[in-house]
């Protein structure tokens, strides 16, 4: 699980000729642009290492991460002929969540700092000492007396805007002709570990596409990574560890599927319209159907255990069916007729389902119990937290209208349940997480929220698309969690450091 940290990430790098410092959570974080400050022509350049076309020249000055993270923006450079060069710049936020704030909501009085790595500037053309003449102070960033802008004070810059302007001056003799610098962004985030970048996957159909799930299959050094995502009219997606492909299974496929698993064995199930059961065996290659005996729809599938042989399948009706070979499906009474959208759990013994009308049912390994959560919204998705024992520390569940709920130690059955201000109404039909100060949940107009240990907070997705559900998986490229996100008209999000 990752740590209670939200305090400071540094994003951004620019720099004179080699690599920057590089932050945790990734190599981008490391990349640098090289920047050029024409004194005589009141211009600055920048170059980017990477091969692709650098991404602002002459009067806009880009730097860091290929203009991924941050962008600063200079206009209204001159020089006065004898000592001060002078550049008007802006901030804009091009990550996902807002700056300058700690829970996403309140600004803090800290502001985008904008820091010097080397206090003096590297003369490269004629003579003399260049120094940054008006910086707002200097700090203890990678060093000491590194000199700083600061925007955005007391001020939220949310994703996607543009801060104040600031006039940034140099002293600069009339002998410098060219200078470089080196510059770092440091601000609080509501979500330092956590996804920084959501991309957008090219859509390859325009069903609406409503599970997926990450697998990794064996160890290090060579694990393998496949995915799947399955939606409507029995559209089935794989994922390679690369790019997405449909998938024929042999047969066809009436009516939508709703849910999916995958296990750590191979198998995969898909469940659907008209009770129907999808399956895989050997992680994709070949697949068939199961018997459910129920022609209800079935929405949601999960199984428990590192064998994957325990599954549980909920659907219309107040439908479960249960397995413990994974083959063969026998119906449990619920002791309901709502629909049921979710099913999972930590054990044969604390499995838990929940739909209609704030329904939700605990499983005991003999029989189905009503769970009173206090809420009448429609739940739509959940996920449980345990600690490195194993004992469940706490339940999530989302749903209609924005809601969240959550309950804590004694979990579930007897524990007390309470709804959460999620800052959205909205409805919510997704949710996952990879640690507790490391939640999602996802929704209606292309919803994010994002719990950070301490409250929720949006996070900008760049869609409109209805988001169905989420996944995550461990990058041992990045050394990173990632998020999948799929929804309607076929969107697949990848969340990234």
């Amino acid at each position: 699980m990752y740590r209670a940290s939200w305090l400071m990430v540094l994003l951004l790098v620019a720099a004179c000729s080699d690599r920057g410092p590089t932050a945790p959570g990734g190599p981008e974080f490391g990349v640098s642009i090289t920047c050029e400050a024409f004194v005589t022509a009141g211009t600055v350049t920048c170059e980017s290492p990477h091969p692709a076309p650098p991404p602002g020249m002459g009067r806009e000055v880009t730097l860091g991460g290929q203009n991924t993270y941050v962008k600063l923006t200079s206009t209204g450079t001159t020089y006065d002929g004898t000592s001060t060069f002078s550049t008007n710049v802006t901030v804009t936020n091009l990550i996902v969540q807002p700056m300058n704030s700690a829970d996403g909501l309140t600004a803090d009085t800290g502001g985008v700092k904008v820091f010097f790595t080397n206090p003096t500037p590297n003369v490269t053309g004629g003579g003399g000492t260049v120094t940054v003449a008006n910086a707002t102070g200097t700090g203890t960033f990678l060093g000491t007396s590194e000199p700083y802008y600061r925007y955005s004070a007391g001020a939220v810059l949310g994703s996607g805007a543009t801060s104040e302007s600031k006039a940034w001056q140099f002293n600069c003799p009339n002998t410098v002709t060219q200078f470089r610098f080196s510059v770092l962004v440091t601000t609080k985030l509501p979500a330092d570990q956590s996804v920084l970048l959501w991309t957008a996957f090219i859509p390859i159909t325009t069903q609406t596409l409503r599970s997926v799930r990450i697998q990794t299959f064996g160890t290090v050094p060579l694990p393998t990574i496949k995915g799947w995502a399955v939606g409507d009219n029995g559209t089935i997606l794989q994922f390679d560890g690369f790019s997405w492909s449909t998938v024929n299974p042999g047969f066809t496929i009436t009516g939508n599927l709703y849910g999916l698993d995958a296990t750590g064995a191979g198998a995969v199930y898909a469940v659907g319209d008209g009770g129907l059961i999808v399956s895989s065996t050997d992680t994709g290659k070949t697949w068939g159907t199961l018997a459910s005996h129920v022609s209800s729809a079935l929405f949601s599938v999960a199984h428990v255990g590192g064998t994957g042989k325990h599954v549980f399948i909920a659907g219309t009706g107040g439908v479960i069916l249960h397995a413990t070979d994974g083959v063969t499906f026998s119906a449990l009474t619920s002791g309901t007729a709502d629909s049921l959208f979710i099913t999972g759990g930590f054990s044969d013994t604390n499995f838990f389902a929940g739909g209609q009308s704030g329904t939700a049912l605990r499983w005991n390994n003999t029989s189905w119990s009503s769970v009173n959560v206090g809420n009448s919204a429609t739940l739509h998705a959940g996920g449980g937290m345990a600690d490195n024992m194993g004992v469940p520390t706490d339940i999530w569940l989302v749903g209609t209208g924005g809601t969240v709920l959550n309950s804590t130690s004694p979990v579930g059955a007897s524990g007390t349940w309470s709804a959460m201000t999620s800052h959205t109404s909205a409805d919510l039909f997704g949710f996952a997480g990879g640690g507790a100060t490391d939640l999602f949940a996802v929704g209606a107009s292309g919803t994010i929220q994002h719990y950070n240990g301490l409250a929720w907070s949006p996070m900008a997705s760049g869609t409109t698309a209805t988001l169905r559900d989420m996944t995550f998986n461990f990058s041992f490229a990045s050394g990173a969690i990632e998020y999948w996100v799929v929804g309607s008209g076929g969107t697949i999000l990848h969340g990234t450091r």
